[in-house]
């Protein structure tokens, strides 16, 4: 990674604004966003220069890593069997209305 001038020593190498926008696959507006957001950290050199460091890069990648839910259809936990209440039969709606007493319809 290219150097910025009279930055190195303690805090190591900072990148540019173009730099941690390729570093993280985004564009370089993205980039101000998040940092406007408080989404990464980042060093302002002056009012006008921020620079950022790698570390904080890589921790703003940590920090949005997610692990994917696992799929129901191939989930290794086995299916609870039981017994059914119900008799398995298939009833028509009209039926189960036909069973029940009539009673007398305010017109």
């Amino acid at each position: 990674m290219p150097h910025v001038a009279g930055v190195e020593g303690a805090m190591g190498d900072l990148l540019t604004p173009e730099e941690a926008a390729k570093r993280l696959h985004v564009c370089t507006k993205t980039l101000r966003r998040l940092r406007t957001n408080g989404q990464i950290r980042y060093v302002a050199i002056t009012d006008r220069k921020i620079l950022y460091r790698p570390e904080d890069c890589d921790d703003f990648v940590a920090a949005c890593a997610r692990k994917a839910p696992e799929c129901p259809s191939t989930s290794r936990k086995t299916r609870r069997i039981s017994t059914s209440t119900s008799s398995g039969k298939v009833v028509a709606f009209t039926a189960r209305r036909a069973q029940r007493p009539s009673a007398p319809r305010n017109a």
